[in-house]
């Protein structure tokens, strides 16, 4: 089953590129065994986009994380986000790591960010964070795959070209 899933993850990726190739970047090179480095069209910063696994025995996902591929906002411990909003999203909140006073001063400034709100409540995301080192992390729902092992599913989730552009829009407002 693992293996089906890894394959699946691999033709997923495969796929996230092709729908980025149709917004203009163009494939660079291999950042990884499921991650690959995309060339941006003029005037826009290069991408990474990555497979990354999670989960057990049981079940788990190959879920499609957007990146940066340079930092976008100052360096801290890291943050990580929450989408916030009941049925709909109405918020992202982010959150520094306890003790880290340049993260907090971050984590306020970006929620204070009417555009970086508004850029990602119109992605479909699980989870966004800002790695140490200042790039900007988007965990998307489409371009994943899910399985499960009783009964034994793979099951690849599309991107649309729609939440591509929204991904990417988000990406971009994390520098203003």
């Amino acid at each position: 089953m693992w293996g089906r899933a890894r394959a699946a993850a691999g033709q997923a990726l495969a796929r996230d590129v092709e729908v980025f190739e149709r917004l203009g970047y163009r494939r660079g090179e291999k950042a990884g065994p499921l991650a690959v480095r995309l060339d941006p069209p003029d005037g826009e910063r290069p991408l990474v986009v990555r497979i990354a696994p999670e989960g057990r025995i049981f079940g788990g996902s190959y879920a499609l994380e957007l990146s940066t591929a340079e930092p976008v906002v100052p360096g801290s411990r890291g943050l990580s986000a929450r989408g916030r909003g009941l049925v709909r999203l109405s918020r992202v909140a982010f959150r520094a790591r306890r003790g880290d006073a340049a993260g907090e001063a971050l984590a306020r400034r970006l929620d204070a960010d009417t555009r970086l709100q508004e850029a990602l409540a119109a992605v479909h995301f699980e989870r966004v964070r800002v790695e140490p080192d200042g790039r900007a992390v988007i965990r998307h729902m489409g371009g994943s795959v899910v399985w499960v092992l009783f009964p034994p599913v793979v099951r690849p989730i599309p991107l649309t070209a729609e939440q591509a552009r929204a991904t990417v829009r988000a990406l971009d407002a994390f520098r203003s």
